[in-house]
């Protein structure tokens, strides 16, 4: 009788998914941190409020002639 062979394919696509997977979830919390963090980094730029200056106003201007 034969000995049958080890699918490797099979092994290599059922490594491939668990990696995968994990890389994932790794990738989704980090995510969800680096949103926070801009969030926050936002906020602190933003502090000083909205500031209105000469070409912003000349672009107002325009819009309403």
């Amino acid at each position: 009788m034969k000995k049958q062979q080890p699918d490797l394919n099979r092994r290599s696509l059922l490594k491939a998914l668990t990696i995968g997977g994990t890389a994932g979830v790794a990738i989704a919390a980090t995510g969800v941190s680096v949103a926070q963090a801009s969030e926050n980094n936002v906020s602190t730029k933003s502090a000083n409020g909205y500031q209105e200056t000469a070409h912003i106003r000349s672009y107002y201007n325009s819009l309403r002639g």
